[in-house]
Formats: structure tokens, sequence, C-alpha cells
């Protein structure tokens, strides 16, 4: 198992002393803020920022007003061990809800625990490889995936006018979404709505959807373009695929 420890600062947190690991640290601030110094530099905090720490760089945190926090070690990670890593964590708080799922079973140790506890440490491990690509990201482009993404299943949605909301360029700013992503905007729409359909045709004999309600559902409100763009995309039917 790559995950090692789990843990929690319970108190209101003035200073830790200058430490490190043999492994991988990855801190969430629940409360307060202050500074973490990380090698040679020093960078602000607050409630909700997350740091992954990279293995034998001396790093320590403090504040006049106090923190807590809950950190975790592991073993070894796919990105570069040069430079820590800091993002914010989702304005739902998703990061945090499942740091202290992970928290809970690590210290329960009920049955199967070290299964659960795999389980819910690469859900996190993804996260954080999502939002390290995230922050290479163009601030502008990141909302606009986040913005498509939430609006999958919605047949309403204009991307079109989305794009016309983006203080940028239209062509400037699909050039820029195409570069950074590696496909358009729309296709990258088109490609999310079918992957989620391929979801709903996979599960229909239970949950007994039509396939004109799966195209509804994907955000295609023309089950007959539903249809052109799925086998395109497939090579199959969307009625063929249901009855792989």
């Amino acid at each position: 198992m790559k995950l090692n420890y789990v843990g929690k600062l319970f108190d209101s947190t003035y200073c830790v002393d200058v430490h490190t690991h043999d492994l991988w640290e990855v801190v969430y601030y629940t409360d307060g803020y202050g500074n973490v110094r990380i090698g040679e530099e020093v960078v602000p905090f607050k409630t909700g920022d997350v740091f992954v720490i990279p293995p034998t760089i001396p790093h320590t945190d403090y504040s006049d007003v106090g923190f807590k926090n809950y950190h975790y070690t592991f073993l070894d990670f796919e990105l570069s061990a040069d430079k820590y890593l800091m993002f914010r964590d989702t304005d739902n708080g998703d990061f945090l809800r499942i740091l202290k799922q992970l928290y809970m079973e690590y210290h329960l140790k009920r049955k199967n625990w070290q299964n659960i506890t795999e389980c819910l440490y690469q859900v996190l491990h993804q996260y954080i490889v999502s939002f390290s690509y995230e922050s290479e990201h163009n601030i502008y482009v990141s909302k606009a995936v986040k913005e498509i993404i939430s609006n999958i299943s919605n047949p309403k949605f204009e991307l079109d006018r989305m794009i016309d909301n983006i203080p940028l360029n239209n062509d400037y700013f699909r050039k820029l979404f195409q570069k950074q992503i590696g496909e358009t905007p729309l296709h990258f729409l088109t490609h999310k709505r079918i992957s989620y359909a391929k979801q709903l045709l996979n599960t229909r004999k239970i949950s007994k959807l039509s396939i004109k309600e799966i195209a509804w559902r994907s955000g295609f409100d023309d089950y007959y373009y539903f249809s052109r763009v799925f086998k395109k995309q497939t090579g199959c039917a969307p009625s063929n695929w249901a009855n792989k």
C-alpha cells in the first residue's frame, strides 16, 4: 500500500518545527492562515489550500492566528520531485470530503480497511494529478472545461454563448483551448456527451431508459443527430451498442 500515515491537527497550532520526510506529504489547511516555508521559499496559505511536498525537502508552517490541518504521507508520485505543488480545493470541498473519510477509515481499521483506504487514497491521488494539470492551463480554459463538464446533460447549454462571455477574442480562445486540451471546445463537449451516453447505454437493461431518453440525458435534443454523432465516434448505432 502506497499510503503510509494519515494525521490531523486537532488544536490550533502556531508553528511546526522544520522537518523532512523520506516520503511525499500532503497537507490540507482546514482552518486559519499563515505561511509555509518549503526549502528556501516562503508561501502564504489559507483555509482550503492544499500543498503536496516532495521527499527530503525541509519545510515548516507558522501562523500568528493559528491553523489546523489534515495531512498524510505516501510512497511515490509520477510528477517531478523537484518542486512542491499547491492548489485550492473545489468550492464544494470535494477533496476535503474524501480526505476526512480517509482519516476515519485509516484510524477505525474496520474489516477490509486496507482496501477501503487504498481506494480513497487513489481518488485523492487522481484529484492531485488533475489539479496539477489544471494549474498549467489558462484560467479561462480551466473555467470553460468546468462549465462544459457541468452541462454535459443539459441540451439547452449554448457553447457559443459561453465562449462569448469569456473576455478573450473568440478565435484566440478556441485556438488556446485546443492547444491546451488537445481538441476544440465543441469536440471536447461532444466526446464527453458520447462518453456519458455509453455509460447510460451500458446500464440500460437495469435503468430501462429508452435510447431517445438517453440521447436527451446526454445533452442531445435531436435523437437523429445523436445517432449520427454516436455512430461516427463509435462505429455503431446506439441501439447496437446497447445490445452488445
